[in-house]
């Protein structure tokens, strides 16, 4: 069974721009790059006069999506290897996809099980 840990990174600053941010990443971690959002703010620098006098400031939040790919025994390990990572000012969100196969044998069992009536 194949395991898929997925990772959102949002930070202020890019995250990957370290040189090593996450240690212990296997080979087959898969990188991809969300879209940037940007908040832009505008504040009038005077309240009384110079209407037209205005200051902008803006916000912008960098997102990563990284997949590791791993084996169901090892999510355990991978989780508190997760846990272990320090990046200040980023938020990750972990998502878990897993695929689990039912034996053949096993189904016809179940479907040919007969069912009591009352």
């Amino acid at each position: 069974m194949s395991t898929k840990i997925g990772i959102i990174i949002r930070s202020f600053s890019d995250p990957f721009r370290m040189k090593y941010p996450f240690m212990g990443l296997t080979p087959e971690t898969s990188r991809i790059k969300l879209p940037d959002s940007r908040v832009l703010y505008t504040v009038l620098r005077s309240p009384h006069i110079d209407k037209k006098s205005r200051e902008q400031f803006e916000m912008r939040v960098k997102k990563q999506y990284m997949v590791m790919k791993v084996d169901a025994r090892d999510v355990e390990k991978k989780f508190f290897w997760l846990k272990r990572q320090r990046i200040l000012g980023a938020q990750f969100e972990v998502r878990l996809h897993t695929k689990t196969r039912l034996d053949r044998g096993m189904l016809q069992k179940l479907v040919s099980l007969p069912t009591s009536s009352a």
